[in-house]
């Protein structure tokens, strides 16, 4: 299972975004702190100005109702003056007026009378018997105040009730005045975002704009105490778990006060509307970010993504290799540095590819020196009998059948004296080490044919145990065949002087194919096994060995992408195993031929 990669890009914009996002967080949470602070001030005041304003604006309202009263108190006190007159000198009075429904007072005999707008009464669904039901507050006689109250057709009204005194010689008279909630609605209502309470002096509601529930607005004038007349103040109060601003004010004109109150939560809902838009501002600035994080850091680890591609060509073994440089920063810089590098591994590789060669050309001439003597005595056996049956050829020319037997003879011996220099010619030549389909079994027994006679001549039997399915694998028959008889004359070489049997095996196993080389020897101690593929290791004498045939033997099978390990035989001896994987062939040839490489 390949191990997870967490790109650098990644990091870097995960950096970014986790910086940016406590950047904004911060901002976010500093500015929504700050704004609800000056907010709770700005409300604070905001109701103390509401709750001032309303006041003023009903004060106004009494002021002018007041100077009504006083025109049409003046004129149901004056008894001097016609009914006919009295009529057309208050139309322009309830024309000016319209929230005036009518006056109730008593005259001198103290019997009830009144003056009331009968239009005004039709609109609002009343009739003036319903008015002489107010006298009854004339007998307050303590100044102006204002109540509320409700006519027999569930409509509300309100009740101004004032003491006038039209003359020292005719007395003081108190007058009630009846008037529509209108106008004192109408100054409650300009704040729709608060509820509003205009109170009497009694705590009783005249004018409520929600609910009829005023204990809370008694409450808070009680807490607050006693305020200066024109002065408003605001408390904070808690009515049924919700948390209020509440403001009131006294009105100068009449024992009435003004009460308005905000929920918190209300007052607030521009903050929290601003806190949404900064977490809004705060997600685009992230969004913007992101894209902008994945495009920057795409550009500045792309060139690295060129460079791991690169560095895992040449960890294959490839070093036409070269990156596009695009920068002069540091990136460039190490891009520059890389080809430098490979650059440099590929003259390398040439050299070391051209020692190699001459260094496996310098065993094999090594070896044909080894095999020389041998060679020359299996070249001298049939030469003697060519050079015999030529002889003894001369002798029988009038036998013309036994001539025909010797020359056969001289044919089969001089084609065995061609094989035998052929393949030692053949292995012999230097070449370029291309790689193509071969025969094991085919080349094992070639090597064979070269190494018999001379690990004969030491007393040395050599046997081979072929696969019958005769497998073929991509590679090159010349250097494996060099490696064959290399472990075949280090076999004997161990095994002198009294001489052994050297078995090479060819077989598949699973998904590899062997090939084996085991002897008799005395076998490879476990403190030397390790280090005999080592370049200039050996165990012999001075003079006797370079120390290389191994080390060579390593680099060709390493080559073919093979691999070679050394352990002890059944027998006792040394015995060496190669195994080729079976998709070498199709891994090898889609890079067409392979030099050998150096060897380690």
């Amino acid at each position: 299972m390949n191990k997870f990669v967490f790109p650098l890009r990644l990091k870097v914009l995960i950096t970014v975004l986790a910086f940016l996002m406590v950047v904004v967080g911060v901002i976010t949470a500093t500015m929504a702190d700050l704004f609800q602070k000056d907010k709770t001030a700005y409300v604070r005041d905001f109701t103390a100005v509401v709750t001032s304003d309303a006041q003023n604006e009903i004060d106004l309202i009494l002021s002018g109702y007041v100077s009504a009263s006083k025109i049409l108190g003046e004129v149901m006190f004056a008894d001097y003056i016609d009914p006919g007159t009295k009529q057309r000198i208050v139309a322009p009075v309830f024309e000016a007026y319209p929230q005036i429904l009518g006056i109730v007072t008593v005259n001198r005999l103290d019997e009830p009378v009144s003056i009331y707008n009968v239009v005004a009464l039709q609109d609002y669904g009343s009739d003036a018997s319903e008015l002489t039901g107010f006298s009854s507050l004339l007998t307050d006689h303590t100044g102006m105040n204002v109540h509320g109250a409700t006519l027999d057709s569930g409509r509300s009204v309100v009740t101004l009730k004032l003491y006038q005194d039209p003359g020292a010689d005719s007395g003081g008279r108190s007058l009630v005045m009846v008037l529509t909630p209108d106008l004192f609605r109408r100054a409650l209502y300009r704040a729709s975002a608060f509820e509003a309470l205009l109170i009497d002096v009694d705590g009783d509601a005249v004018i409520h704009t929600s609910g009829e529930n005023v204990d809370w607005a008694q409450s808070a004038v009680r807490a607050m105490g006693s305020l200066e007349s024109g002065a408003s103040g605001v408390i904070d109060i808690v009515d049924d778990g919700v948390q209020y601003f509440v403001g009131a004010a006294p009105v100068d004109l009449a024992k009435l006060t003004v009460v308005m109150r905000i929920s918190v939560s209300a007052a607030y809902l521009t903050a929290r509307q601003l806190l949404t838009d900064l977490i809004f501002v705060g997600l685009v600035i992230v969004l913007i970010a992101s894209i902008g994080g994945v495009f920057m850091s795409r550009r500045f680890t792309k060139p690295l993504e060129h460079l791991s591609i690169a560095v895992r060509k040449v960890a294959k073994g490839n070093f036409n290799v070269n990156v596009d440089i695009k920068s002069t920063d540091e990136i460039g810089q190490l891009s520059s540095s890389f080809n430098d590098m490979a650059d440099e591994l590929r003259e390398r590789e040439q050299s070391l590819k051209s020692a190699q060669l001459a260094l496996v050309q310098s065993e094999k001439m090594a070896a044909v020196g080894t095999l020389s003597a041998g060679l020359a005595h299996e070249v001298k056996n049939p030469l003697s009998a060519v050079l015999g049956y030529a002889q003894l050829s001369k002798r029988k020319l009038d036998q013309p059948e036994v001539v025909r037997q010797h020359l056969d003879t001289i044919e089969s011996e001089t084609k065995r004296c061609n094989e035998i220099i052929g393949n030692l010619m053949q292995f012999s030549r230097q070449e370029k080490g291309e790689f193509t389909d071969i025969h094991l079994n085919e080349v094992i027994e070639k090597a064979v044919g070269i190494v018999d006679h001379q690990l004969g001549l030491k007393n040395v039997h050599v046997q081979t145990n072929l696969a019958n399915d005769d497998p073929v694998i991509l590679g090159n028959a010349n250097q494996l065949q060099q490696v064959l008889m290399n472990l075949a004359i280090n076999a004997q070489q161990a095994m002198e002087p009294d001489g052994g049997t050297v078995e090479i095996e060819s077989y598949t196993d699973e998904n590899q194919v062997c090939v084996s080389v085991s002897d008799t020897g005395p076998g490879i101690p476990d403190d030397i096994a390790g280090k005999i593929f080592e370049p200039f290791y050996t165990t012999k004498a001075a003079g006797q060995g370079t120390g290389l045939g191994l080390s060579v033997t390593y680099g060709i099978i390493r080559d073919h992408k093979g691999h070679i390990r050394v352990e002890r035989s059944e027998a006792g001896g040394a015995r060496f195993v190669i195994q080729f994987p079976l998709d070498m062939t199709r891994e090898l040839a889609s890079s067409g031929s392979y030099a050998l490489g150096h060897t380690s």
